[in-house]
């Protein structure tokens, strides 16, 4: 028999918030966020093994990767956005990713983190299936991770609009550029969310593209 409870608890959780978000005072709420919240409150109050319910729920790890895939569409609309802003676009690319190893590893350094711990948290902007894939290959830790890269993608999702704002960035492109290079699929969301079509496209382009730059990087240099 195939153990589900998991797989079952968390979307009943997750489809929970969502509708409680559909409530004006109740807006503020990220559905990702909340959800985690109470599925370690859940395991912890219940003395439940992290394995275990990690184990009964590892099909929505595994479909994150068809999910990632699938928002990359429509191509054609990724491809006219590419071609009309290639020079701003492919220096978005390499800013971003470079940004984002060279500060884990710098703020690392300054903690005097663990090098394993470091090589962890690098691909803490790469969309969850690609980062738990470098971390593993370079020699990190996939659970922690995880952890860090769901974080990232939060806090993205979050604050990512409204400190691009404050800074009076206003081009979609731009904007989409840097969610998706910085909080990966969850930023992307929140594009979705917000209705920006331009957006949406470039996020989705920039995780993707990113997620490989990131994983060629790393697996070269460690």
């Amino acid at each position: 028999m195939i153990n589900i409870w998991g797989l079952i608890i968390t979307i009943m959780i997750y489809e929970a918030v969502r509708w409680l978000k559909s409530f004006p005072k109740f807006k503020f709420i990220n559905p990702n966020l909340i959800t985690g919240i109470i599925i370690i409150i859940i395991l912890t109050g219940f003395k439940i093994d992290y394995e275990k319910y990690n184990n009964s729920a590892c099909f929505l790890t595994l479909m994150l990767g068809p999910a990632t895939i699938a928002l990359g569409y429509p191509l054609s609309e990724n491809i006219k956005l590419l071609t009309k802003n290639k020079r701003a676009i492919y220096t978005g690319f390499a800013i971003g990713t470079m940004t984002a190893l060279v500060t884990s590893y710098i703020i690392g350094k300054i903690f005097h983190s663990d090098w394993q711990i470091i090589l962890s948290v690098m691909p803490k902007s790469v969309t969850t299936p690609i980062a738990l894939e470098i971390s593993r290959t370079i020699g990190g830790i996939p659970e922690l991770t995880a952890c860090i890269v769901a974080l990232t993608g939060i806090y993205g999702a979050v604050f990512g609009h409204k400190l691009l704002k404050m800074i009076r960035v206003k081009s979609d492109i731009a904007i989409g550029l840097a969610i998706g290079a910085a909080s990966h699929v969850l930023g992307t969301s929140s594009c979705i969310e917000k209705n920006k079509p331009k957006q949406v496209v470039m996020a989705t382009l920039s995780l993707i593209i990113i997620g490989i730059l990131t994983s060629l990087i790393c697996i070269v240099i460690f």
